[in-house]
């Protein structure tokens, strides 16, 4: 489902299934700082909240993953991850394998490139794929049938002390459609976590399936470039 549900809070009806993406051209996405990974130090399955504007929890998303993936492989682990909405019902599913990372391996481009496939109601509806290059990260984005929609370039540091971290996402005639940033923290979170803050900023008009799809990208890129290896 896309729209309202019949179900409320007093007045207030809860949006359900992809309703919430459609309406909105502003998210944040915001990680669960987790106790336990901080006191311990031992990777923990990765959990955020996807927000609007106003700070109205549209989605959750919940990695889930190996301990023992999480423990040797880090970063580069394989995982799947589940994106609920205000009922608990999935809206999306996110999955990606285990693939090795570096320029030896990027240089295999595309049989071993970082990729993410997305699926809504157990359907295929894209994938996102690191594009091999030596300098400022890209990643290419197609549909279902393989088409490819979409490409991200992110900085060629992805690391900016006291800034955000900005991804354009053009569209194959290179006009931006859209900004991912990775929000700047603070120095204490930054260097004692890994819990990652994102906002994502659609331009007007874009369809569904293209913000699905940019939404998916943003949690691949967080793992990649930003998920510290413990």
């Amino acid at each position: 489902p896309t729209g309202v549900s019949d179900v409320h809070l007093g007045l207030t009806p809860i949006l359900t299934g992809l309703g919430p993406l459609k309406s909105h051209n502003k998210l944040l996405i915001k990680q669960k700082l987790q106790t336990c990974e901080m006191l311990t130090g031992c990777e923990q399955e990765n959990r955020f909240t996807v927000t609007g504007a106003e700070g109205e929890i549209l989605y959750w998303a919940k990695e889930n993953s190996g301990c023992c993936d999480r423990f040797l492989c880090g970063n580069i682990r394989s995982f799947d991850m589940s994106i609920t909405d205000q009922t608990t019902n999935e809206v999306m599913r996110l999955f990606r394998p285990l693939t090795c990372q570096g320029c030896c391996c990027s240089a295999l481009y595309p049989h071993c490139t970082q990729a993410m496939t997305v699926s809504v109601a157990g359907e295929t509806v894209g994938t996102v794929r690191e594009r091999a290059t030596w300098w400022n990260p890209v990643y290419h984005v197609f549909d279902s049938v393989g088409n490819q929609v979409l490409k991200i370039r992110g900085p060629s540091c992805h690391f900016s002390l006291c800034d955000d971290v900005n991804f354009q996402v053009l569209d194959t005639d290179g006009v931006e459609v859209a900004l991912i940033a990775k929000k700047w923290m603070g120095c204490f979170k930054e260097t004692l976590t890994d819990a990652d803050n994102f906002v994502i900023d659609f331009n007007e008009g874009l369809l569904l399936e293209t913000k699905v799809l940019i939404l998916s990208a943003t949690f691949l890129i967080d793992m990649m470039y930003f998920e510290m290896n413990n």
